[in-house]
């Protein structure tokens, strides 16, 4: 079953200003002190020559952990000038400090800057300092020194570093520019045999299966990728896979290779691989089903020449089951043509023609929508009733049972509303979902003037669910809100507060009955690796490893609390907050059953506190509403970079980014810019601030249009009013439903935390 009609996805996708992470909840990375001088927000000109940016500048910071900052804070011109520094300043330091500016030069693609840096640091290097040998390894590789990089990729090894596997990947690289695929094949099977965390594995495999390739080991080529097929959930690789095996297999005459272009074409639509083998295939005079081509052009937004395949099919055939799908991609394309006349007909014509296809229900769900817009409530409780009867496992199936009690609620059929909602809960419709039926069975009972039949729903909610969206719904209903919540700027907001640390510890303690020390996880081997690895500049895989050891001791909550402390002491306060967030899972307490406020903020951190305090207020609004979409934006990772493209803390589109910049006064040379923090937040607050304006301070509309785009907040809103539950419902996409719940979750919690509020609340 289709989560969300084509059309909408696409839809949805085109109109995103600034992307967003749709996961619960994304927790912070860094938490650096306030800004020292300038340099935090104004990048120098990049230095070009080699050698020159080795040269220490007169004013800059020596101060290791200035330049540490400085990297969290993804301002990398900066944090190399100050690693630069307070390598030349010598000490204790100095080891740390040049590894420190190896790696940023690394990531600033200045490989030539490494090796003048370290090829006499490594001749000296003890200790912790071979890990030089992997960054020079990695500069000469990126200057195609491909001997040179394998011999201190070899001496790195030698050494029994902790990032072995990964030297052993980087190493195989080496051996295929030198021409020997086969020595770098089995470089990443040794890789591989030492074990890696299974998202990691791909990468391990790919480069297997690639090597063999390129020596012409045909059979275990195809062995490999298939074996990237099992292992990845990335739809990318298992299209690439596909791909390279239909590749191998026409090259070596064997027919059976358009079943793995058919496979890729109709199991991977969406991916560009898909997309361009079915051109290729096509170009050669090789065939597909009209519907199959129709979809891979309609999934990568080409409507244009989707849609006169889909008529095609249903020319040929417009009686057969196999047309469904046809007539069902079809409707989506005249419904973004704004033609609901004729999508409604093709969506009942879809639903009819094969009530077994996988569409089935998406057809009804979506044509249904379509007349409860035209106010045929009648004909559209009818199809959601279908979806309840015949579909009972559909994705739509719990909000079907909720529009069923929607449609009467709309109209002032509160009884028959809150009676549809209890027959919901009683069949079992839900899918986990009992927190919004009974919310809405209070708000019915609400507005039939049943208070005490609305409390003791709301209450019960309010405590057991007090630091979750609807808990905190509940609150603000009893109070008597059901208007959207208005942005406001707290009075009394602290991002520097002083937490009673010991006290929680003592707290965690006779909760668990046990006492609070660092426990297995210290000496696991991952946690040595990951330590390694963000040293070498490797930071994807040893987030990697990280999380494989958070997931390891999830269920231990002094493990938790400990490695999260000791992150967070670290620096890594998003990796802290992901072993935050655990903790509060383990623990499964609210704060009014006395959850200490400093284990709570281990998950929802201040970070970039000073910074995001400087843009919000310049913009007028409130800092904690500012943390509350960053955490789910990006998990506080000013380098994030999602597959749109939307880079940084805010995940700013570099469209969106200039056009904010150039109302700004600011300069924006490159996309990389976007990544640096300070500059990143000032875009992202006034985005905020242009929205909240916008939106008449409306937080749930605003965040909607910060997800999804301005026209579908503004239609969203027209349809609901001023009713904060009426408007998430009224959201047809369920990606932004849930943005806006878990922001929304986000505020009232950093509210309570840092606003000094009784308990999670929204304004």
């Amino acid at each position: 079953m289709v989560m969300l009609r084509p059309v909408a996805l696409l839809a949805f996708l085109g109109s995103v200003v600034l992307a967003c992470s749709a996961d619960k909840p994304a927790p912070p990375t860094e938490t650096p002190p306030p800004s020292e001088s300038a340099a935090a927000s104004t990048s120098p000109t990049p230095i070009t020559t080699p050698g020159t940016s080795l040269t220490p500048r007169a004013g800059v910071s020596t101060d290791l952990g200035t330049a540490k900052r400085f990297e969290s804070e993804g301002d990398l011109e900066a944090a190399s000038e100050a690693y630069v520094a307070a390598a030349a300043k010598g000490g204790a330091e100095k080891g740390e400090a040049t590894l420190g500016a190896a790696r940023v030069l690394l990531e600033l693609d200045r490989p030539a800057d490494v090796r003048i840096l370290l090829e006499p640091f490594v001749n000296n290097a003890t200790g912790g300092d071979v890990a030089a040998r992997y960054m020079l390894a990695r500069a000469y590789a990126a200057l195609e020194l491909w001997a040179e990089s394998l011999a201190q990729y070899d001496a790195y090894i030698a050494s029994n570093r902790a990032a072995l596997p990964y030297a052993y990947l980087d190493r195989s690289r080496d051996l295929v520019m030198l021409n020997q695929p086969v020595a770098a094949a089995n470089s990443a099977q040794q890789g591989l045999n030492l074990g890696v965390p299974p998202g990691q594995r791909r990468a391990f495999i790919l480069a297997i299966a690639q090597a063999y390739e390129r020596a012409g080991s045909f059979s275990d080529a195809i062995r490999n990728y298939r074996n990237l097929i099992d292992t990845s959930d990335l739809a990318g690789d298992e299209a690439l896979a596909l791909s390279r095996i239909a590749a191998i297999k026409r090259d070596l005459n064997d027919p059976t290779y358009h079943d793995d272009i058919f496979r890729l074409v109709a199991g991977y639509p969406s991916t560009p691989q898909a997309l361009q083998d079915m051109t290729d295939a096509i170009a050669r005079g090789e065939t597909f089903p009209p519907t199959v081509v129709g979809l891979v052009y309609y999934r990568n937004n080409d409507y244009t020449k989707a849609e006169p395949l889909f008529r095609q099919q249903i020319d040929a055939a417009p009686n057969a089951a196999d047309s469904a799908e046809a007539y069902y991609y079809l409707a989506a394309v005249l419904e973004s043509k704004s033609d609901f006349a004729g999508a409604k007909e093709d969506y009942a014509t879809a639903a009819a023609l094969n009530p077994a296809s996988t569409i089935a229900d998406d057809a009804l769900w979506w044509r249904g929508r379509l007349l409860e817009d035209d106010g045929d409530r009648d004909g559209a409780g009818a199809l959601y009733r279908r979806i309840l009867n015949e579909y009972p496992n559909s994705t739509w199936a719990s909000d079907a049972a909720f529009r069923v009690g929607l449609l009467p609620y709309r109209v002032g059929s509160y009884g028959a509303a809150g009676d549809a909602w209890v027959q919901a809960l009683a069949v079992g419709a839900l899918a986990g979902e009992q927190q919004r039926f009974n919310l809405w069975q209070a708000k019915a009972r609400l507005k039939a003037g049943d208070k005490d039949g609305a409390k003791a729903l709301l209450d019960p909610m309010a405590r057991a669910a007090e630091d979750d969206y609807y808990g905190i719904r509940a609150l603000g209903l009893l109070a008597g809100d059901s208007a959207i919540p208005r942005a406001t700027r707290e009075s009394k907001v602290s991002l520097t507060p002083s937490f009673d640390w010991g006290a929680a510890e003592a707290w965690l303690a006779q909760k668990t009955g046990r006492t609070v020390v660092a426990g297995a996880w210290a000496s696991d081997y991952r946690w040595g690796r990951a330590q390694e690895l963000w040293t070498v500049g490797r930071s994807s895989q040893g987030d990697a490893e990280a999380f494989d050891l958070i997931e390891t001791y999830a269920q231990d909550s002094i493990a938790m609390y400990t490695l999260s402390r000791t992150l967070q002491g670290q620096g890594r306060i998003g990796m802290s907050a992901r072993s935050g967030q655990r903790l509060l899972r383990t623990l499964n307490t609210n704060p009014n059953e006395g959850l200490p406020k400093p284990l709570l903020s281990l998950s929802y951190p201040p970070a970039f506190g000073p910074i995001v305090q400087k843009y919000a207020d310049e913009e007028k609004i409130s800092p904690l509403l500012m943390l509350a979409f960053i955490r789910q934006e990006s998990f506080f990772d000013p380098r994030a970079i999602s597959p749109a493209g939307a880079l940084g803390l805010t995940q700013v589109l570099p469209t969106t980014g200039r056009s904010l910049s150039a109302k700004l006064g600011v300069t924006v040379e490159e996309d990389e810019d976007l990544l640096h923090a300070d500059l990143n937040l000032r875009l992202g607050a006034r985005y905020m601030a242009d929205q909240l304006r916008s939106f008449d301070s409306q937080i749930f509309v605003a965040f909607a249009a910060y997800n999804a785009g301005p026209n579908g907040a503004n239609r969203w809103r027209a349809a609901s009013g001023d009713d904060a539950d009426l408007f998430l419902e009224t959201v047809e996409f369920k990606e932004t439903r849930l943005y806006i719940e878990l922001v929304a979750e986000n505020y009232a919690i950093y509210r309570y935390l840092y606003a000094d509020e009784d308990a999670p609340a929204l304004p």
